[in-house]
């Protein structure tokens, strides 16, 4: 059907302004939150590591991925697509940044999932989890690759997917499919992974239950994953007005990348607090009192490997006659 078998109030619509701003609204949240955890781990613990540093270069890639969602929308998306066929160069732009949106959201969320492994490795470096995690550092860069190739590969030539030239392509549905199951794959992926450090604690169900809650905040990344790809299959369900529908895809593929920084960034935010009460019972207490901190609290300088059926404790005692290196027992808090 022409544009002209369309009423005026229907090719008028557009989503791209609320779509924007919400889209401008959880980058920043994200980006507020990664600032407090920087003065978290970087002024109080003094501790910052790579998964710091890999979880900065995300929340600066996630702004790229914000700029090129934009340009997609200044090219049409988040309008019908009849409203857009007396301009068919708009949709071969359209189509080419979207490609280019598409490729660098994924290395947005490879960066995201190695800076959770690598805060993983900060809480226990028991050689059996190192290798689990070095595995499920393989495996997300290889599905990162994989989904990497399927879109820069879906039409070969690539032109042929705005038809600029002749060729084959795999399709809609298998490309967007394809790649949003594997991303939620990798997210369950991370998400499990702390369960090992939680149930080699020695401790009661109910706060080992506590702690793993604090660890898997990764949740909220995958329902955003999932919700994704309910929205995709819902635009491929209508081809006839896919700039229309795709739109929302693009909102959620945004939330979903600011969904895992946040979530990678909570425990560091627990920290925060757990640094707070420490210094206010430190001051309320004796030296040889038990001091209570988070998982995400300990210093590198005193982690050890948290084995089966070990108790959390570091196993030395230090007398030198110092108020501050009197002994101290370090146990696992939640609350």
């Amino acid at each position: 059907m022409t544009s002209s078998e369309y009423s005026a109030v229907f090719l008028a619509e557009d989503r791209r302004q609320p779509a924007i701003i919400g889209m401008a609204v959880v980058t920043t949240l994200s980006l507020v939150v990664v600032l407090v955890r920087l003065y978290a781990r970087g002024y109080l613990i003094r501790e910052l590591g790579w998964d710091d540093l890999t979880i900065v270069i995300a929340q600066i890639v996630s702004w790229i991925v914000l700029g090129l969602s934009v340009v997609v929308f200044h090219y049409g998306s988040g309008q019908h697509l009849a409203a857009l066929m007396k301009n068919p160069e708009t949709l071969v732009h359209m189509y080419k940044w979207l490609v280019g949106a598409q490729l660098v959201y994924m290395f947005n969320l490879w960066l995201c999932r190695i800076s959770g492994i690598t805060f993983y490795a900060r809480l226990n470096q028991m050689p059996r989890f190192i290798l689990y995690l070095r595995m499920s550092f393989a495996f997300v860069t290889v599905v990162f690759v994989a989904q990497t190739l399927i879109v820069a590969l879906q039409c070969v030539p690539l032109a042929a997917l705005w038809g600029g030239e002749e060729g084959k392509c795999m399709g809609s549905v298998t490309v967007f499919i394809s790649t949003s199951v594997l991303t939620i794959v990798c997210d369950l992926l991370v998400l499990l992974l702390p369960m090992h450090i939680v149930f080699s604690l020695q401790a009661k169900l109910a706060r080992k239950l506590a702690l793993a809650l604090v660890l898997c905040v990764g949740v909220f990344a995958v329902v955003t994953s999932i919700l994704r790809m309910i929205s995709m299959i819902v635009a491929l369900q209508h081809p006839d007005d896919a700039t229309w529908y795709f739109s929302v895809v693009m909102a959620w593929s945004t939330a979903e990348i600011s969904a895992a920084i946040i979530a990678l960034s909570l425990p560091a935010l627990r920290a925060l607090f757990g640094f707070w009460n420490r210094n206010r019972s430190t001051n309320h207490s004796s030296s040889n009192e038990t001091t209570t901190i988070g998982l995400q609290f300990i210093p590198r300088s005193r982690q050890q490997p948290i084995l089966d059926g070990d108790d959390g404790h570091d196993g030395h005692d230090t007398h030198d006659g110092h108020a501050e290196h009197d002994t101290h027992e370090t146990t696992f808090d939640v609350d």
